[in-house]
């Protein structure tokens, strides 16, 4: 039970900072909710809810994201990694 606990805190620190990520790179590509919503195919009330760190991402729709920031997945989740070990 402690184990699960552990890691459960662990996936909602991941997630925390994933979303700090995902709207620094929102605004700093000028886009608001409804606009990568829309490029990323999904509706601009979930963005906000991942934003929030209300909702977690699938790996399909932290892809989708990524591209509709025209940016790799994997430097969205190498950045995300670094923020949370650096905030540690």
């Amino acid at each position: 039970m402690v184990q699960r606990l552990k890691m459960r805190r662990r996936q909602q620190e991941f997630s925390d900072v994933f979303a700090v990520v995902l709207r620094r790179h929102r605004e700093v590509k000028k886009l608001s909710k409804q606009a990568l919503a829309g490029k990323a195919g999904l509706h601009q009330t979930y963005v906000g809810m991942i934003e929030r760190g209300l909702s977690n991402p699938s790996l399909d729709t932290a892809n989708a994201l990524a591209e509709a920031l025209e940016i790799p997945f994997a430097k969205l989740i190498a950045e995300t990694e670094a923020e949370r070990k650096a905030s540690k």
